[in-house]
């Protein structure tokens, strides 16, 4: 456990923010991983059928991340307040409640998976493979679930080291059987989606195991008794803006995708592999904005409002220069990148073009989500979801319109201007101080 309300603030947000990117990187490798092997060794079908996918693949991650920020939050600000004896309570409530409610989501999707795959406008010739892949993902939300909890409960007490570890545990169970189900035994995209499945299961079994050992503040009683409607309540205030936002976001990623499907298989897997190494390469700016979130709750709970000023400064001078590095690499690799998936010519210039644009604005996306942990660390959730669906608004609203004047690259251009408006939105919350009440009144009952 890390208490981050004392102690060198770049020091503390720098060795705290490392286990949370390499663990979002080695959570995208093993997802990558499923594409390169099937890629390679199945085919440009196989992979656009993984790639179709992917706007219902992160509507469920999504909504969990949203739900257990406000988890996150909350423990933090508990922690940093130094009333810990809240922490169970928390813990009880959330995994019993957020559990039941997501098994219940897979067993929904993998009645309705074919419906899925067609209100996805998924291209006929891998319409097949694509409802067999996430048919079969759909059976590991429950443990999905578990891994996001207790990876925000123990970010909200200062530990990314072992969510670290359960991602190291995952990584090396995906790659493995992926290369047993996908090369060995021939299961193409369904070997994958079996890979990734168990992957997840470990992942959360370990956390539960260290959360048992180690954390005697995550024990409780598995019982409906053990639900404390007041922490329930507590937790979804910060949670649900995020979650609501974070659905909305992911329901625009589905028309999105109808869009980008609507081009055909090439543009699908030309864009979705893109969208694969555009997605680790944003991780590291991604996980600082979340580090200075942890950061700043615990601060505004120990009501140390320099120290919660002092870490927004420390995050931009760690943020920015990181994602200026990342553009850089993304513009000198591209084209590496996407060949190793095992692409045509044609399939990996649609996705350059795409990473090539995109990468010239990272430095935007950076600054969108300097402002967006800082404020979600404050309390701000509203203004940071509302934020983020204004953004949508304005992407979604762009790529319908011009579509067939751009074509493919309207994805790109609609993503860009909407990380401005994001960042313009924020910045301007910020700039007006309003998160300085919530500092003032935050009291921890």
């Amino acid at each position: 456990m890390k208490d981050m309300t004392k102690g060198n603030i770049f020091k503390i947000l720098i060795m705290f923010s490392l286990p949370l990117i390499l663990s979002g990187i080695l959570q995208q490798l093993y997802t990558i991983v499923d594409s390169v092997i099937v890629g390679n060794v199945v085919g440009e079908d196989s992979l656009a059928a993984i790639g179709a996918t992917n706007g219902i693949t992160f509507l469920i991650p999504n909504l969990l991340m949203g739900f257990t920020t406000g988890v996150s939050i909350l423990v933090s600000n508990y922690y940093g307040g130094d009333k810990k004896e809240f922490i169970p309570k928390i813990t009880a409530s959330f995994v019993i409640t957020l559990t039941l409610i997501f098994t219940i989501v897979s067993g929904v999707c993998g009645v309705f998976t074919e419906k899925i795959a067609y209100l996805l406008n998924t291209p006929s010739n891998i319409m097949a493979l694509t409802v067999s892949y996430l048919r079969i993902l759909f059976l590991g939300v429950p443990f999905l679930t578990v891994y996001n909890i207790y990876s925000a409960l123990f970010r909200g007490i200062g530990d990314s080291r072992n969510p670290f570890i359960a991602i190291v545990i995952a990584a090396i169970t995906n790659v493995v059987l992926d290369l047993i189900f996908v090369i060995n035994f021939h299961m193409g995209v369904s070997g994958a989606a079996i890979a990734t499945i168990t992957a997840q299961c470990f992942s959360a079994v370990y956390l539960v195991i260290v959360a048992i050992i180690k954390y005697k503040l995550l024990h409780f009683k598995l019982s409906f008794k053990s639900v404390n409607s007041n922490m329930l309540k507590a937790g979804f205030s910060l949670g649900l803006p995020v979650a609501l936002q974070s659905s909305i976001v992911s329901f625009g990623s589905l028309l999105l995708q109808n869009i980008m499907n609507g081009f055909g298989s090439n543009v699908v897997a030309g864009i979705t592999t893109a969208y694969k190494v555009d997605s680790l390469s944003l991780l590291p700016v991604i996980n600082v904005s979340s580090a200075l979130s942890t950061f700043t709750a615990q601060n505004v709970g120990a009501k140390n409002r320099e120290r919660v000023e002092m870490g927004f400064k420390a995050g931009a001078m760690i943020i920015l220069p990181v994602s200026i590095l990342t553009a850089l690499i993304v513009v000198l690799g591209g084209s590496s990148f996407l060949y190793m998936f095992g692409v045509s010519d044609e399939v990996c210039y649609i996705g350059k073009t795409f990473l090539y644009t995109c990468s010239i604005f990272y430095i935007v996306f950076a600054l969108h989500n300097l402002f967006v942990g800082f404020l979600q660390g404050t309390g701000s959730v509203v203004i940071t979801a509302a934020s983020n669906v204004i953004s949508l608004f304005v992407r979604l609203t762009l790529s319908y319109m011009f579509a067939s004047v751009f074509g493919f690259r309207i994805i790109a251009y609609s993503e860009i201007i909407s990380w401005i408006v994001g960042a313009i939105i924020v910045f301007i919350y910020y700039k007006k101080k309003t998160w300085l009440k919530r500092l003032e009144v935050n009291e921890l009952k």
